[in-house]
Parts: structure tokens; sequence; C-alpha cells
């Protein structure tokens, strides 16, 4: 078997919402492109989304922008920035905790440092152990049998 990457997309419950999403993202070559321009951590600014997809129109790229935040993959926001001495507003995105790994099943696993992997396999172990305990609590299952399973590959 190939290596693997370990990968997990937290998507909404409801199914309708989960094609939402799903679509957004893979509808497209432009979306991904897109996508493959947003940070994983931090602010990244539509200027420089524009600028750097300079193939693609400006209407195409804003209105997967558009997407992405209705579908919540996305979240924007303005800044306030001095420019030549007068004040400019400036529109942003950064990826919501869901959109976070989509963009991150997009990237070449060299784009990411060792700490970086470190801190997003944190955060992916954190919230699929929430998960299953959530739904070990839902359904009347033992987690200790789940941590015996992460134990077994620890060895």
């Amino acid at each position: 078997m190939r290596e693997s990457w370990p990968f997990i997309l937290p998507l909404p419950a409801k199914p309708a919402e989960q094609y939402e999403v799903l679509a957004s993202v893979f509808k497209s070559d432009i979306a991904l492109s897109v996508l493959k321009e947003i940070r994983v951590n931090g602010k990244t600014y539509q200027k420089d989304i524009l600028r750097r997809l300079s193939d693609h129109s400006n209407k195409s790229v804003l209105k997967y922008l558009r997407r992405f935040v209705e579908a919540g993959i996305l979240e924007e926001g303005m800044d306030r920035i001095g420019v030549e001495g007068r004040a400019v507003w400036v529109k942003w995105y950064k990826p919501t905790f869901m959109g976070k790994w989509f963009i991150v099943l997009l990237k070449p696993r060299e784009e990411f440092s060792p700490s970086e992997i470190s801190r997003m396999l944190q955060e992916l172990i954190a919230y699929y152990a929430k998960s299953i305990s959530r739904i070990c609590l839902n359904y009347g299952l033992k987690p200790e049998r789940f941590k015996e399973i992460f134990d077994k590959y620890l060895r």
C-alpha cells in the first residue's frame, strides 16, 4: 500500500450542507485554485489572491470567495491600514476550522514545517477524540475500546 496521509474533513452534520460544502470546493478548477491561495493560518488579503490568480477573471475569483464564505469554509473581514498617509480598507479571508482542512488537503505536505504538522495533528486528534466521545455517548459505546486501538499503534 502506498504511504497515506492521515486526514479528516470535518463536515456539517446535515447532508444538504455537506453537499454544499463539497460542491463549493470541488466544483471547478478555479475553486481549487482559489483555496490553494488561502493561508492555513492567519489572514490572506483579497488583493493578494486576485494578483496571484490573474489568469482567472476577478469576477470568478470573487464569486468563489463568496461561495466559500456562505458554505462556512472561509470567514471574511476588513482591516483599516495606512497607505501613503491615508486610511484604506482592505478585505481579508481566513479559513474556518472546517476550511483549514480543505486547504491542507490541497497543499503539498512539503509546504508545512514539522511544528505546523505537529500543531495540525494535535488539533485533528482533539477534534476526532471529541467527535468519537460524542458518538460513544449517543450510542452507548465504550470509549475505552477506541483508546485501545489508538494505543496499539503507538507501540
